[in-house]
């Protein structure tokens, strides 16, 4: 999985098991998709317009460094890492 986070495993376990349990699937199959790119199924199990809006955000490089970028974001990323 590509950690541009700088994630420890631990930190990196931490996510994945609070999104799976959100998600509703195993944390190991999240890894998976994660891992090897294909998020269909973890897609599947979103609302079509989450769905959506998320594939939208994938296929935009420029959206996902604005998100990044937003100060919102980053706190929460911080928070996240325990920085």
């Amino acid at each position: 999985m590509n950690n541009n986070f700088n994630l420890s495993p631990e930190q990196t376990d931490a996510l994945l098991s609070m999104a799976s349990k959100k998600m509703g699937i195993d944390p190991a199959d999240l890894r998976r998709q994660m891992q090897s790119g294909d998020m269909s199924g973890v897609l599947s199990g979103l609302a079509p317009a989450q769905r959506d809006r998320i594939q939208s955000l994938m296929q935009n490089p420029a959206a996902i460094q604005q998100l990044v970028q937003n100060p919102k974001v980053q706190q929460l990323l911080r928070g996240l890492m325990g920085k």
